[in-house]
């Protein structure tokens, strides 16, 4: 049933009222999970907007908030939607560059700010001259001199009586989420409350989330991704949303909370796959014959069972013997009550897809987008075909244009860009189709398989044509790569910045190539690990056309990071950062 309010802050109120002192929220407090219940977080938000109100603010005004994920973010968040207000999240991550950029880009009044080493960072980044005022919502902060700016308080601005969200429309715009600046500047996606609403009806069908749902969130909430998914679908179902510690403690929070719902990206999923392969390497043969024998019955048992088919006796009595010998011990990492592990944000491997598939871990590939707010098909149980995204979701329209660039239209799809007409006009053509710039295939049964990123290809200097990505992935699936940057643009070939996976080499690995005892650095400038690196390529290229061929590399010894600006908050390379910190290094491999 589709959701019948407004506003998201109606719509959350409305579910407030329905599950009262039920709980919400999960965080840790001094090592102990504290609980908000949903009639706490609504008190709170109401009078939070209340002082807001106050201090002058108006529907259409934004607001940028500076937060890991916590309680205060929602509260925030509710606060200023039922005000009309523009939320406008900022990643914790972001170089002091890129903040400055969001905040200026976007005409933010305020920011919000959680924790006094990033009102620091603020202070860093110069604070633009059209913000008024900094809120800190830290429980703990103290009304202190913010410099050119007042710095007010959460417990300040709430000591006003409950202020219910106002009436409102859902072609209201509710957020600014800024795009991950993978291939030029980040640009501010404008969705309304009837975009993000209509995505969350459509996951709701998806995947038939209700109240006994609790969902793990660690991917930050200023990402679309787990914004709409992972907590204004979660609302919407009347779930519980447990705030992971953070990425160091994900194992240990999932055994406590035991999450229904886990929101993901492939590259924590490749982290597990490679320490599970890596203790593989050292096991004595015949267990490794019976892992390998176990995860080959175990893909024939997923497939019968991702296509809705019944499996046969024999192989659920070989699956309930390997799932005691082999594939308990991966299946218990993510605790007992798991329905879906969901995995966004960038392709999965096939590989890795087809190994959690096998051990019996309910993976869900999605695809989606910021202009599609964001989710627009997904894999569902019964009817999953590994190597593509799924299907759309309910409501949701896919087809390709001629050059097999992947469009979408919908109630989900984003009124356009900030301030860039000319982008939005590049994006929506006149029949309100969402030009994606992925390249797709979409068969009969309407299942998507994305095979490139249209603005991502590189076009070598002969006129050939290669998708960097597609490289990256496959090369990243080597045990002892952990990133790969493929280059290569107006080039004679391609070539590759690689940064060795040191954990994977291990301590016996680099013994018998006679480089124990070496730092990172060092390994990375040795001949004898770039001898080692040289024949693997040699593998790797094998199976690959002349022109995918990866002539030339280079070992990189500090890996490609958020901090530096090298990866999106999910993971994504920048290519262009990257290419830009290691151009000395890449001209060389050039010759130049």
């Amino acid at each position: 049933m589709a959701i019948a309010a407004a506003t998201l802050a109606q719509a959350f109120e409305l579910q407030a009222q329905t599950h009262g002192e039920r709980t919400l929220l999960k965080h840790k407090v001094q090592g102990q999970w504290r609980d908000h219940s949903w009639n706490d977080v609504t008190d709170r938000a109401m009078r939070l907007r209340a002082g807001l109100a106050r201090l002058g603010l108006k529907p259409g005004d934004r607001v940028a908030i500076l937060s890991e994920n916590s309680p205060e973010w929602v509260i925030v968040d509710q606060a200023l939607l039922g005000l009309g207000a523009v939320v406008v999240p900022l990643y914790t991550t972001s170089g002091a560059e890129e903040t400055r950029h969001v905040i200026t880009d976007s005409g933010a009044r305020l920011v919000a700010v959680n924790g006094d080493h990033l009102i620091e960072k603020l202070r860093d980044v110069g604070v633009p001259p059209a913000v008024e005022a900094l809120v800190a919502m830290h429980p703990s902060a103290v009304t202190r001199d913010g410099g050119r700016l007042p710095l007010l308080t959460l417990t300040q601005l709430s000591d006003f009586p409950p202020q219910p969200a106002l009436e409102g429309r859902r072609d209201d715009l509710a957020t600014f989420i800024y795009t991950s600046g993978t291939t030029g500047a980040s640009k501010g996606v404008m969705l309304s409350h009837g975009n993000l609403l209509a995505n969350c009806d459509s996951n709701l069908d998806a995947l038939g989330l209700n109240a006994t749902d609790t969902v793990l969130s660690f991917l930050p909430v200023a990402h679309s991704f787990e914004r709409t998914a992972g907590y204004y679908t979660v609302v919407a179902a009347g779930g519980t949303i447990a705030y992971a510690e953070g990425l160091g403690q994900i194992a240990q929070n999932l055994l406590e909370i035991e999450p229904t719902v886990v929101l993901t990206v492939p590259r924590l999923l490749e982290v597990v796959y490679s320490r599970v392969m890596r203790t593989l390497e050292s096991a004595p043969p015949l267990r490794q014959k019976i892992f390998q024998t176990a995860v080959a019955v175990g893909i024939r048992a997923a497939e019968r069972r991702q296509q809705g088919r019944a499996t046969p006796p024999w192989t659920s009595l070989a699956m309930a013997l390997f799932h005691r010998l082999v594939f308990s011990r991966i299946t218990a990492l993510f605790g007992s009550r798991l329905r879906y592990l969901v995995s966004g944000g960038a392709p999965l491997p096939l590989e890795i897809n087809r190994f959690f598939a096998a051990a019996g871990v309910p993976i869900v590939e999605g695809y989606g987008l910021t202009e599609a707010a964001p989710v627009v098909s997904c894999n569902l149980r019964g009817r999953t075909r590994m190597g593509t995204v799924g299907r759309a979701l309910k409501n949701v329209e896919v087809r390709t244009a001629a050059d097999g660039e992947l469009l979408v239209r919908g109630a989900n799809v984003m009124r356009g860009y900030y301030g860039r007409d000319g982008d939005t006009r590049d994006a929506l053509d006149a029949e309100g189709w969402l030009h994606t710039g992925d390249i797709a295939q979409i068969d009969n049964a309407g299942y998507i398989k994305i095979t490139d990123r249209k603005k991502e290809i590189i076009v070598l200097s002969g006129g050939k044509n290669v998708s960097p990505a597609n490289l990256e992935t496959k090369l990243a699936a080597d045990p002892y790569i952990a990133q790969a940057c493929v280059i290569g643009d107006r080039r004679k070939h391609l070539a590759a910045l690689l940064v060795p996976d040191f954990d994977n080499l291990g301590a016996q690995q680099l013994k018998t190539l006679q480089l124990e005892g070496l730092s990172a650095a060092e390994l990375a400038g040795s001949p004898k690990l770039r001898r080692f690196f040289q024949e693997r390529l040699r593998e790797f290229n094998r199976p690959h056309s002349d022109v995918e061929a990866i002539v030339d590399f280079a070992l990189i010894a500090a890996p490609f990071s958020q901090e530096n600006g090298e990866l999106t908050p999910t993971l994504k390379l920048r290519r262009r950062v990257v290419q830009e910190h290691y151009r000395s290094l890449i001209e060389a491999l050039y010759g130049a």
